[in-house]
């Protein structure tokens, strides 16, 4: 049968071994002590003049990348131009969706602790060790001297398309975490066709690849160094822009990025935007967005994205809509939200100060 399971696991390229036989990029063990000793060399430069981070939904335009929709969407500069050069060495008729770029410090935090938790749930006769290496192996911790390579800007995670933009298969007839290994065997002929065109690519453009997950590929963090024998690497922790977007996750959306006031390591200190409706009394520096923000219901909808721990500061101007504002709740797009208050400003405006505890939350302003 032609998608028969294959025994054999896929092999690097030919073309991307190195003499002696090893592959670029090709995988090695990455314990904590090894990642613990690369050195940052960004950590030496002030925050202006490390790389910054890019917007990968504009840098990655063409060719295009697709990018998740709930995805943090930044990677360093370099990491975007060669996630542009993958996309560009796929044969006709593969796309590229980038799955997970930039993770916050929350997001790292929310996903080893959830998986660690679940590992001492189904084993609860493991010791503490055990434990950690079990939910190292596929989250980075968080409170190591290495950051997490997606924490850096250096790491992404990405899927095969079909030229409709569908997902292709390069996991059947295996499922979860027995397919993640990258050189896995028992791969169908058609799952392992496909795994090694992503390969390939991602490869061929510089990437080195995590042995344990297909699909998680890095330049210039400390497992990059790790896998490729470096003793340093470019890359330490970095921090995104936040995002403020009206009407979020429906076709009225408006996005709004702001860039935060930041320590001398780039941590974000404080946030602050003033948003007016169109209309509104022309104020310097405010962001004017089109129309009425309000919906049917008459109430502002503002989503704030990646400012975890950021105190963050909203002036909003909207004439009559924003005075007769008589409620303000704040929710994690669910169906639980808390009450916020809102100040009055001098030019009739309302603020609203906060510290998101989540980095996806959104705020509702209510009228009636």
């Amino acid at each position: 049968m032609a998608n028969a399971p294959d025994p054999k696991p896929p092999s690097p390229p030919a073309s991307l071994r190195r003499p002696g036989g090893s592959a670029a990029g090709f995988g090695s063990p990455e314990p904590m002590a090894a990642l613990n000793r690369v050195e940052i060399a960004e950590q030496a430069l002030p925050w202006p003049q490390r790389e910054p981070l890019v917007d990968i939904r504009t840098a990655c335009s063409s060719p295009f990348v697709d990018v998740a929709p709930r995805a943090c969407p930044f990677l360093r500069r370099t990491v975007a131009e060669m996630l542009l050069a993958a996309r560009a060495a796929l044969p006709d008729g593969y796309g590229l969706r980038a799955t997970t770029a930039m993770r916050t410090l929350a997001m790292q935090r929310a996903y080893w602790d959830g998986y660690f938790r679940q590992m001492k749930a189904d084993h609860p006769d493991w010791p503490l060790p055990a434990l950690r290496r079990a939910t190292n192996r596929f989250f980075a911790p968080y409170d190591q001297k290495a950051p997490p390579g997606h924490c850096t800007g250096g790491a992404v995670d990405v899927h095969l398309l079909d030229a409709a933009g569908e997902r292709l298969d390069v996991t059947s007839p295996l499922e979860g975490w027995k397919a993640a290994p990258t050189w896995t065997a028992g791969l169908s002929r058609e799952a392992k066709t496909n795994r090694m065109i992503l390969v390939e690519a991602m490869l061929t453009a510089g990437f080195s690849n995590c042995r344990d997950e297909y699909w998680h590929y890095s330049y210039g963090d400390s497992a990059w160094a790790v896998r490729t024998g470096a003793a340093s690497c470019p890359y330490g922790w970095t921090y995104p822009p936040v995002a403020v977007v009206l009407n979020p996750e429906t076709d009225r959306a408006v996005e709004l990025p702001i860039e935060p006031e930041r320590d001398a390591d780039g941590r974000p200190t404080h946030a602050g935007i003033a948003i007016a409706a169109a209309g509104s009394a022309d104020l310097d520096g405010w962001a004017t967005v089109p129309g009425d923000p309000a919906d049917e219901e008459g109430a502002w909808r503002i989503g704030v994205f990646w400012a975890a721990g950021v105190p963050l500061t909203l002036r909003l101007q909207g004439g009559a809509a924003i005075s007769g504002v008589v409620s303000v709740t704040v929710d994690a797009f669910s169906e639980q939200s808390e009450p916020e208050t809102l100040e009055a400003g001098e030019h009739g405006e309302r603020i609203l100060r906060i510290t998101p505890a989540e980095d996806r939350i959104r705020l509702t302003l209510r009228t009636r």
